[in-house]
C-alpha cells in the first residue's frame, strides 16, 4: 500500500505546501548548519566537511543531548547502495573517535 506525506500551510485556509528539488546539495548543507534544529533541535553541530581517515568528508558532524555523535550525510538524489556503505564507514570511524579528536574537530 503506498503511503503519502503532506505539508501544510495553515492559516485562513489550509494550504497543501508544493515540493521542490534543491538545485545543489551544498545549498542544503549551508541551510542545515545555519539551523540544525531543522533536523533536530537537541543537536549540537561540532563540524562540516569533516575530513576522516579515509580520505573522505563527513557533511555534517553533530553531537546530541546525550553526548553521542550523529553522522549527517547529505544527498541530493536517492541514495544507492554505496552510499550506505560510505555511511556505515563513517560511522564506524566516528565510534573510534577519541574525546581530543572530537575536541580538535570542534
Amino acid at each position: 500500500m503506498p503511503l503519502e506525506v503532506a505539508l501544510w500551510r495553515l492559516g485562513d485556509k489550509p494550504e497543501r505546501v508544493t515540493y521542490s528539488t534543491i538545485d545543489a546539495e551544498s545549498r542544503l548543507e549551508t541551510v542545515l548548519t545555519d539551523d540544525l534544529t531543522i533536523i533536530d533541535p537537541n543537536l549540537l553541530l561540532i563540524g562540516r566537511q569533516v575530513a576522516t581517515a579515509y580520505g573522505k568528508f563527513i557533511d555534517l558532524l553533530a553531537l546530541d543531548s546525550e553526548g553521542n555523535l550523529i553522522v549527517i550525510e547529505l544527498k541530493r538524489n536517492r541514495t544507492p547502495r554505496e552510499v550506505v556503505a560510505q555511511l556505515l564507514d563513517y560511522g564506524s570511524w566516528v565510534r573510534g573517535l577519541e574525546d581530543t579528536d572530537i575536541a580538535s574537530i570542534l
